[in-house]
C-alpha cells in the first residue's frame, strides 16, 4: 500500500496558489480590519465587536447581542467612511449579524 506524500508544512504555507495560504491571507485581512474597526469604536462597544468576514465587498461584523446591533448600527454611515478612508475604497456595505461569543 502507498503511502501519501508528504509536504513540509512551510511549502504548503507559502505555496502561492495555495488553499492554506490563501486562508491565512484571508485571516490576516480580517485580523487588519478587525483592528482597524477597534480603532474607531470606543473601547466598550469594541469589546463586543469583531469583524468575521469580509465577502463581494461587504464587510461582517458579529456582535453580542441586539443591544450591542442597535448601537453599532448608528454608526455604520461613520464606519464606511473610515474604512473608505483607510484604504477600504470597494467597501460597499456594513453587515451586523448578532453572535453571542
Amino acid at each position: 500500500m502507498s503511502r501519501p506524500s508528504t509536504h513540509n508544512v512551510n511549502n504548503l504555507i507559502s505555496e502561492p496558489g495555495g488553499e492554506i495560504k490563501a486562508l491565512l491571507d484571508k485571516l490576516s485581512k480580517i485580523q487588519t480590519l478587525n483592528n482597524t474597526l477597534h480603532g474607531k469604536l470606543n473601547a466598550t462597544l469594541a469589546k463586543h465587536c469583531r469583524v468575521i468576514n469580509l465577502r463581494k465587498n461587504v464587510l461582517v461584523i458579529a456582535v453580542d447581542s441586539p443591544a450591542w446591533s442597535n448601537k453599532i448600527r448608528f454608526q455604520l454611515p461613520d464606519l464606511l467612511s473610515y474604512f473608505r478612508e483607510n484604504g477600504y475604497f470597494g467597501l460597499s456595505n456594513i453587515e451586523v449579524i448578532v453572535q453571542p461569543r
